[in-house]
């Protein structure tokens, strides 16, 4: 995995950890609820996996947000390789 996409992964874990913590919500409990595993959950939101799609859609369910505040909040500039 190239550098930037790992930036990328951890950019997107830490806020997938903070929209979960504003809203009050256990790593444990925010797993059960969404059929996840706490191991998951734990290494989306440390950056160490790259989410795939369905479990974002997931985290949305779970955070009761749109998915795409989950994409559009990251404020990504796509027209620069640096994340």
């Amino acid at each position: 995995m190239e550098r930037d996409e790992k930036k990328l992964i951890k950019l997107l874990g830490h806020y997938l950890k903070l929209l979960r913590e504003e809203k009050g919500i256990s790593l444990n409990i925010f797993a059960y609820e969404n059929d996840l595993t706490t191991a998951t959950v734990s290494r989306i939101e440390n950056g160490l996996v790259d989410s795939k799609f369905s479990t974002l859609v997931k985290y949305a369910k779970g955070l009761e947000i749109p998915l795409e505040n989950i994409i559009t909040e990251l404020d990504i500039d796509y027209t620069n390789q640096e994340y």
